[in-house]
């Protein structure tokens, strides 16, 4: 699994105060541009793609609609991923599928789209028609976030992943249940078929984020013979 850690600066000068050392043992760096005012994004961008030259990144805008800061329209939203894209070419970007459905047509020749799904209230009993729907656009991830409300939402969000993956076996699923009770869908990522896990330096990004630290120590010891 591959260990995707967040920045989320608010501001030119956090993102020249960033410590790149800090962030070695990440193998994909998320730019959430959501913590910007909407007409500092592309100020900024030219500075967070030169401090993390030659990492993976991937760059997201993680709206009010989906648990981000920023409310955006279609158009909105769409113009500044298409700005980022054409000027950075970033390695992944995240399109809220669900929650900007307009706007996807203008995204469909992207090979680098995260086509992504975020629940902060709750799993959704439709979650498999939400997996099935994102699978079926093959993207280049398909990413899905829920909060859990018991043991077993948790462990059917396991389930359905290990059953995509199986029949979908060339498309990269990345799910997690968020908040504490989910923590054990970012550390069984290999296990059920999930090919990313969010880990933090400082600040979560997300409920039930594990630490840079430990989760590389999971890794390890998930890896052992």
């Amino acid at each position: 699994m591959k260990i995707v850690v967040p920045v989320m600066p608010r501001s030119i000068e956090e993102v020249q105060a960033i410590d790149i050392d800090r962030f070695q043992d990440a193998d994909i760096i998320e730019w959430r541009a959501d913590y910007l005012e909407k007409d500092d994004i592309l100020r900024v961008a030219p500075a967070i793609f030169e401090k993390f030259a030659g990492r993976e990144l991937l760059f997201t805008i993680r709206t009010s609609q989906e648990g981000g800061n920023l409310y955006l329209t279609d158009a909105e939203y769409a113009a500044i991923i298409k700005e980022i894209q054409g000027l950075y070419q970033p390695d992944y970007v995240d399109f809220e599928y669900y929650s900007h459905p307009l706007a996807f047509e203008e995204m469909m020749d992207y090979s680098n789209l995260v086509l992504s799904y975020h629940n902060f209230q709750e799993t959704p009993e439709n979650l498999m028609e939400i997996l099935s729907e994102l699978t079926s656009l093959s993207p280049k991830v398909v990413k899905v976030a829920v909060t859990p409300h018991n043991e077993q939402e948790v462990l059917d969000l396991m389930n359905y992943t290990r059953g995509f993956k199986i029949l979908n076996p060339e498309q990269t699923f990345v799910t997690m249940s968020m908040g504490k009770l989910g923590k054990i869908s970012r550390i069984a990522c290999e296990l059920i078929g999930s090919s990313w896990t969010f880990a933090n330096l400082d600040d979560a990004s997300a409920p039930g984020q594990i630490s840079l630290a430990n989760m590389k120590r999971f890794r390890e010891v998930l890896s052992e013979d």
